[in-house]
Parts: C-alpha cells; structure tokens; sequence
C-alpha cells in the first residue's frame, strides 16, 4: 500500500499539479460553465457520472460543464492537457454559478508568446506563431514528393500531407530554374467533379486556408527552392471528385496546376512533431 501511495504521488509530481489546491468549480442545471485551458485537452476525469463534460470539436483547449441532475452531489473533476499539466477541482451545484467562464490562460509563456495581443481561443490548439514554427520544421523535411509537376522552368512538388489537431497541412516545394523570378499568388484550393469541364463552375468548391506561411496580399520570389505549407480545417472527398491545386504568379501567366484523388487525402500521415 505504501509502494501505491509512493508511485501516485510521483506521478502527481512528474505531471506537474497545476495548484497545489483543487479549485472550486460551480455548475448549474441549466447553465454551462466554460473552462479555457492553455493547451488542448488529452483526458477528462469526473468524480460523478452526473457532472456532464463535453470537450469542444473545434476549439481543442474548452471544456464545458453542466449537472445532469439539480441535487448533484459535491464531487470532483481531473484534466490533463497536453503540456502535462493535471488541473484538479473541487465541483458544486449552484442554482446560480459565480463564474460561468474561467479561464487559466495566465501564465508568463502565454502573456509573452502573445505579447499585448488579445488573447483569444485557438480552435485547432495552435496560433499564428505556433504554426510557423512548425512549418519551418517541415520545410527543412526531406520527403519524397507526393505529385510533382515542371513546366514554365519551375518545380512544384507535393512533398507531404500531415493531419493534426483538426487540420490537414500541405507541405509544398518550389524551385524555379528561370532567370526570371516568379513571384507566386496565393495557392487556390478547388473541389471539383471529375466529369465537370474544365470552364464549368457550378460544380466548383473553392476553399481556403486556415493558416498559410504566404501572407495574404505578399508574395515570395522564388529564384532559389522555397517551402510553402497551408493548413485547412480537415475535409475529405468523394471518389467522383478531385482536389485541384493551383498556383501562379502575380506577374504573368505562368500557372502550375496538380490533382489528389480522396484516396490521397486519407493517406495523409500524423505531424512528424507531435510524434
């Protein structure tokens, strides 16, 4: 029994108890209380089968929390968040919660990864700098390219495609063998079937990215092989469609298109830096 309490105490410790004291959580009938943490949720332990928990699909780092039952009684709740963090409360029933939104974004890290933005919910678990970051870390990748195309004297190759967190990112490969720089526009992503013409576009589906290393309105003179990763919200497509990509230059006519079937889609591969 002591070699039990030993072990759990060390992993208390190894983990990292956010406060050396449960906070005291209030939660209602019919009001949701709202917990913000600074990483994305890996585990959800409640004390009582009637405190209801609900992780968000898009924001990674929300809880939400309500009694399945007026008389629930006091009971308790663990989280573990993915920077090894474990948050320990202490639950309640309220008629009228205190608090309805806590949030534990404070520490030093955030204030000064953020600087004297606003700090607001990260719906995939990653910000603007974050994903830069690893952007550059998969630019410096080698891979084998998945589909790659030369024409006008320039290279354009798929090098990967990661799922992570919500998000599918393409890892792209530019390399222009011209004199003349190219500089590009903004990659267009379109869903398209198949069968529809080339000059059809009623059965065209434009999206766009939800993180880009190219920012919108700049553009990058590639005289000399450069990256480029795009991130979208994950998405998946019929075997009677096509993923058309497509990118130009913001002076000239030079356009390089390639194609992915959805079976491509699904062979996308785990982040390397997450595992």
């Amino acid at each position: 029994m002591k070699t039990l309490f030993a072990s759990i105490a060390i992993l208390c410790l190894g983990i990292g108890l956010s406060n050396a004291q449960s906070r005291v959580l209030e939660v209602s009938w019919d009001k949701t209380t709202v917990l913000i943490f600074e990483s994305p949720i890996q585990t959800v332990d409640r004390g009582s089968r009637f405190l209801l928990s609900q992780k968000d699909d898009q924001a990674l780092n929300l809880l939400k929390l309500k009694a399945g039952a007026k008389d629930l009684p006091p009971t308790n709740l663990h989280v573990l968040t993915a920077d090894g963090k474990l948050h320990g409360f202490e639950v309640r029933y309220s008629d009228d919660p205190s608090e309805t939104t806590l949030d534990f974004r404070t520490s030093e890290k955030t204030e000064a990864r953020l600087g004297n933005q606003e700090k607001g919910i990260f719906p995939y678990g990653l910000n603007e700098a974050e994903f830069m970051t690893l952007s550059q870390n998969l630019i410096g990748n080698t891979h084998k390219a998945i589909k790659k195309i030369f024409r006008y004297e320039v290279h354009f190759l798929l090098k990967g495609i990661y799922y992570q967190e919500g998000l599918l990112f393409f890892d792209f490969w530019l390399d222009n063998k011209s004199a003349i720089p190219f500089e590009t526009k903004a990659p267009e992503f379109q869903i398209r079937d198949k069968k529809a013409g080339k000059r059809s576009s009623n059965r065209l589906v434009k999206i766009d990215p939800y993180f880009s290393t190219l920012s919108p309105g700049s553009s990058v003179s590639v005289q000399s092989p450069q990256g480029l990763v795009l991130a979208f919200p994950v998405f998946t497509i019929a075997e009677s469609k096509k993923l058309w990509i497509q990118i130009g230059e913001e002076k000239g006519d030079r356009e390089l298109r390639i194609s992915l079937s959805g079976k491509k889609l699904l062979k996308a591969e785990n982040l390397p830096m997450f595992h």
